[in-house]
């Protein structure tokens, strides 16, 4: 006897409705169910069971027992508001990312009763019904756990806990880089889209996941024909032949590998150390004093480094940053902050560092990703829980779209009917406009591009033809320069204010 993923120690079930506890086990034809005083039991039917259990009220830690061929108890189980979590890395970024504007906020939350189900999706087409729920457990808004949480979510949610003190649950299923063709269903793809011809074409165990794999091979080649110097030995001190770098700054014509440095001075022994050098065009590698301190392997984080205070030392220091550069431009985003703090104290970094090209290479040409694929996570991450109870679902994506915004009300209207139909009732949208974004490698970086804005205006008019739905607006709190802006707490702040009017 075996439980679809979702259902673990922690979990939450939606408060007030029917909930669905369904699985496979070959050995038995009843299931069982207990909660409390409380029994149901189903059938198992060519080895699948799904009981419906009736609903129940609000409750915090409770257990479930789930017997068949085997006994399965859950532990401090919840029924409260269940809400899916949904689009792509807006929804998906964790608390962990949020620390620098809400450090204060974030130390003083401890929610055992807001939880999280992280939902991956597989790698594959193949027949909807040997899609699985992966086993990936329930984690807290606690200390030690609320890191990977979905920052939107939390602080959002936190909000509505303070006054209605019931359990919430997420089902995050946001994937980043996702585009909306991802999500609707393959009849609407083959509909609405010239996107079917690759769910033909790459249909079949093993067939897409090998393409990505070789995607990943493809690039490991390319980053490791990027190296042409001992890392160790340009670590550890500044090269002949470097050039003045300002920082932050994007630059041109540096498609392969670099090297920055910069000298800094400390007069104090060390006890704690940490650095944040912003945003890097494409993938680093950090070091202080020849010291591996940390590394990113794309473009979008900030990146955030703790240094052990053992690798500074009184005096002169070093710091030296391997980037490298998948197409034409790189370097370091502006408006990001740049700064080494020791013992508390900040110091700026930025100004002039050193340069040194370590190789030219031709750019590096990424292949499709898994979250492009049409209808890929309408059937990994949304048919797999279509017997699911939510109390509502909240989207924040667009931003795979913004290039070509034409038609994107159409296909994502398409979308959420696809959802309700498969799900069997309508429920409450909250979906969130994008915040203003300006590509740093973009030829015109002096305003925010048309199928951006395009994209926004869609988002905010939707209300207007889809009943039941919402917008959050978001455009003025983004920082012109990041793709995912931090200020969540501000953004679940609006979101908690509109829920709270629409629903509760």
């Amino acid at each position: 006897m075996k439980l679809a993923g979702i259902f673990g120690d922690r979990m939450v079930l939606q408060r007030d409705t029917e909930n669905h506890i369904f699985g496979v086990d070959d050995k038995a034809s009843r299931i069982k169910i207990t909660i409390g005083e409380q029994v149901t039991e189903g059938d198992v039917t060519d080895g699948r069971f799904d009981v419906v259990i009736p609903p129940h009220e609000a409750a915090f830690d409770i257990d479930m027992t789930v017997e068949g061929s085997g006994k399965i108890v859950l532990k401090d189980i919840c029924f409260g508001d269940v809400y899916m979590l949904s689009g792509q890395s807006n929804m998906e970024l964790p608390v962990i990312r949020t620390t620098d504007v809400s450090a204060d906020e974030i130390a003083a939350s401890d929610y055992p009763y807001i939880r999280q189900y992280r939902l991956t999706p597989e790698r594959d087409y193949k027949a909807d019904e040997d899609y699985k729920l992966p086993a990936s457990g329930w984690v807290s808004a606690v200390p030690g756990e609320i890191d990977e949480i979905s920052a939107y979510g939390f602080y959002t949610f936190k909000r509505i806990y303070d006054k209605l003190k019931i359990p919430f649950g997420f089902i995050l299923n946001a994937q980043g880089g996702s585009t909306v063709e991802a999500w609707m269903s393959e009849e609407d793809v083959r509909r609405m889209t010239d996107e079917a011809h690759l769910i033909d074409e790459y249909y079949g165990e093993g067939v897409l996941s090998g393409y990505l794999d070789e995607q990943d091979r493809r690039c490991a080649r390319w980053r490791q024909d990027t190296v042409a110097v001992d890392p160790e030995e340009y670590a550890a001190s500044i090269p002949e032949g470097t050039v003045p770098y300002e920082l932050p700054g994007v630059i041109g014509g540096v498609t392969g590998s670099l090297w920055l440095y910069k000298e800094f001075d400390v007069d104090e022994d060390v006890e704690d150390a940490f650095i944040y050098i912003g945003v890097l065009i494409d993938a680093d590698v950090a070091y202080i004093n020849g010291h591996e301190i940390g590394r990113t392997e794309y473009q979008y984080p900030p990146r955030k480094y703790n240094i052990d205070p053992s690798f500074i030392h009184k005096g002169k220091n070093l710091i030296a940053v391997r980037l490298i550069v998948e197409r034409a431009t790189g370097g370091a985003v502006p408006y990001h902050q740049f700064y080494i703090r020791i013992n508390g104290r900040k110091t700026s970094l930025e100004g002039t560092w050193q340069m040194k090209i370590e190789k030219h290479s031709d750019a590096f040409v990424a292949g499709r990703m898994l979250v492009c694929f049409p209808s890929i996570l309408y059937k990994t991450s949304i048919q797999t829980i279509r017997n699911v109870s939510f109390k509502g679902i909240m989207w924040y994506q667009g931003e795979s779209n913004a290039e070509h915004p034409e038609g994107y009300t159409d296909k994502f209207k398409a979308m959420i009917e696809s959802w309700f139909d498969l799900f069997q009732k309508r429920l409450p949208l909250i979906i969130t406009e994008l915040t203003d974004y300006i590509d740093p490698q973009s030829e015109d970086t002096s305003k925010v591009p048309e199928g951006w804005r395009s994209i926004q205006d869609q988002q905010l008019n939707t209300p207007d033809i889809m009943p039941d739905t919402a917008c959050v607006p978001a455009r003025d709190i983004g920082d012109m320069f990041e793709i995912h802006t931090p200020r969540k707490a501000e953004l679940g702040a609006r979101a908690a204010e509109i829920l709270e009017e629409f629903i509760y």
